[in-house]
């Protein structure tokens, strides 16, 4: 089982619905894989930084060595590359299973 991390901002600026954001993500990975929003206890496959805005100011510290594959959701971008807002889940699970697979 591929285990995804799960990364918040403090959400003082969405532009986004990071909620939201997530379920589709999760809807839309294959059933090998599982979002964990929780602290890990171990290491993990990949890591989704969720940032509502583009100054994308998550604490990466707090999950630091648990990974080396990041992508970065900031605002309406994916690794800072504008997406049209009913793609951003898509273009994350793509990007995901790239880093994973």
């Amino acid at each position: 089982m591929k285990q995804i991390g799960v990364k918040y901002c403090g959400g003082c600026n969405p532009q986004i619905d990071r909620s939201q954001l997530v379920k589709e993500i999760g809807k839309r990975l294959p059933d090998d894989c599982r979002l964990v929003t929780g602290q890990p206890r171990e290491g993990l496959d990949a890591v989704i930084l969720l940032c509502g805005c583009p100054a994308a100011c998550v604490d990466r510290a707090a999950i630091g060595g648990l990974t080396r594959d990041w992508i970065l959701v900031s605002g309406p971008m994916v690794d800072l590359i504008n997406v049209p807002a009913h793609q951003v889940a898509d273009v994350v699970v793509s990007e995901l299973l790239k880093k994973i697979r």
